[in-house]
């Protein structure tokens, strides 16, 4: 059976060296961290946001690391907390939500220590492949009951497991051996929050801890890094123990697969195939928000002409009350109310959640005629291929019904659904201008590209940062 553990190790210290990444996975990482950039600048507004924001600034600022978009330094653990908030504040970042755990992490680790670009990029690359391993494994948790039972398990956690491969990327900043990693890794398995996702999902107004504490998670991962360099110990091989990680996170059988886990390690970086997210909601709503707006290209309907529209898509709805709009985590998981946004023409992203949105009395109005029902054929779909998003709309004018479907949704790692390195700069541009100046935009979209020749980070939080 794989070592699970010594071969992360050994891809990590492997691939501190930048020159031996795919010119192509340095590429994509740059276009995560440039988007991942823009969601944070532009949930500096959000209330999860400003939370972190103002925790941040009760700890203090002794430290290096920065605050996205409002400036101020604090320790890498505080400022990874603050960042992987405003990450995570939009519900914007790629599937799975390796992105706001790891890169926020990784980046104040960088800032603190004086890394280099590459240092930077190989560490964002290497952490977030071990993160996206470690779940392309443990989704099929939730994936297997969604099958199964149509519904998702009482009891997993939804991307908790990134705290590991954060942990990795920062343990390499901090050129962290081979037992001092092995102990990072051990360290942060045990901060990692176990199964809560199934009360949240089902619990109403919405609470902003979401399918996972993006903010814990980066700080812990942060901290584990940390610990291990000090000579804290952790159990060094949690990932391949017969009572560790994988058997008390892993409560569904046949899920845990170290073959699986390791397989075309350093041959095949699986973080390079994201889904990224358009609209600033649950990703399972994009299906049949892309088949209303390929209805209303051909049609033009007004709202005031729409008499009802009924959304066929997954099993999978985390708000309980689909009308309830008690807070911005509310709209994130609401189909109703996110097909009344796009229904009035607001424009994905910050303003999706903003105070003029949520207080606007058409929207509430709009949603009430719109109801979300099961797709019988979404899991049959999703077994054939898993990367389709099957979505379906039926929207009925002048008592006549007009439908469309998409099996693939915008933004899917496949040919024809991808995002243009030119729409994620768009996207970037999006999130920055609800604070940062034009100029200071472009500075980071070329500081970006541009991330190999960089010898720190100065420059790019400077940009960064008002």
């Amino acid at each position: 059976m794989r070592n699970v553990t010594d071969e992360f190790v050994k891809f990590a210290l492997e691939y501190a060296d930048y020159d031996k990444i795919p010119a192509e996975v340095i590429h994509e990482s740059k276009r995560v961290l440039l988007d991942g950039l823009g969601n944070a600048l532009g949930g500096i507004a959000s209330d999860k946001g400003k939370i972190g924001i103002m925790f941040a600034r009760r700890q203090g600022s002794n430290g290096a690391a920065s605050l996205i978009g409002v400036g101020g330094k604090s320790s890498a653990a505080v400022a990874a907390f603050c960042n992987a908030e405003l990450w995570n504040g939009l519900d914007m970042d790629p599937v799975p939500h390796v992105p706001p755990i790891v890169i926020p992490a990784i980046l104040a680790v960088a800032e603190e220590r004086g890394s280099t670009g590459k240092e930077l990029l190989a560490a964002l690359c290497v952490g977030q492949e071990v993160a996206r391993r470690l779940s392309r494994v443990l989704l099929s948790i939730m994936t297997k009951s969604i099958m199964k039972y149509g519904k998702t398990p009482d009891f997993f956690g939804n991307s908790n497991e990134h705290i590991i491969g954060a942990a990795v990327g920062c343990g390499m900043l901090m050129k962290l051996n081979e037992k001092q990693m092995r102990n990072a890794i051990g360290i942060a398995a045990y901060y990692c929050s176990l199964g809560v996702c199934r009360d949240w999902e089902s619990t109403s107004p919405k609470s902003m801890i979401k399918y996972v504490p993006v903010s814990w998670m980066a700080q812990g991962a942060v901290q584990a890094a940390e610990m291990a360099e000090l000579g804290y110990t952790g159990n060094e091989y949690t990932l391949d123990s017969e009572y560790g990680f994988p058997h008390i996170y892993c409560r569904e059988p046949d899920v845990w697969d170290p073959e699986k886990v390791v397989e075309e390690l350093g041959s095949r970086w699986f973080f390079t195939e994201y889904h990224y997210k358009p609209y600033p909601v649950c990703r399972y709503l994009h299906s049949v928000l892309d088949a209303f707006a390929i209805l209303q290209e051909k049609y033009h309907f007004s709202p005031e002409q729409i008499e009802a529209i009924d959304c066929h898509t997954a099993a999978f709805v985390a708000n309980p009350d689909q009308y309830s709009v008690a807070n911005q985590v509310d709209v994130q998981f609401s189909g109703p109310i996110a097909m009344a946004l796009e229904a009035f023409g607001y424009k994905p992203g910050p303003t999706w959640q903003d105070k003029i949105a949520l207080n606007d009395p058409r929207l509430l109005a709009f949603a009430k005629k719109v109801t979300m029902h099961v797709a019988p054929e979404y899991a049959e779909l999703r077994r054939k291929d898993p990367l389709s998003w099957y979505g379906r709309v039926e929207v009925t004018v002048g008592g006549q019904v007009y439908t469309e479907s998409v099996d693939y949704s915008r933004g899917t790692n496949k040919d024809g659904y991808r995002l243009t390195d030119e729409e994620i700069q768009d996207r970037f541009r999006l999130g920055a201008n609800c604070i940062l100046p034009d100029y200071k935009a472009e500075k980071v979209i070329a500081e970006t590209a541009q991330l190999e020749n960089a010898a720190n980070l100065t420059a790019l939080f400077e940009n960064l940062c008002l």
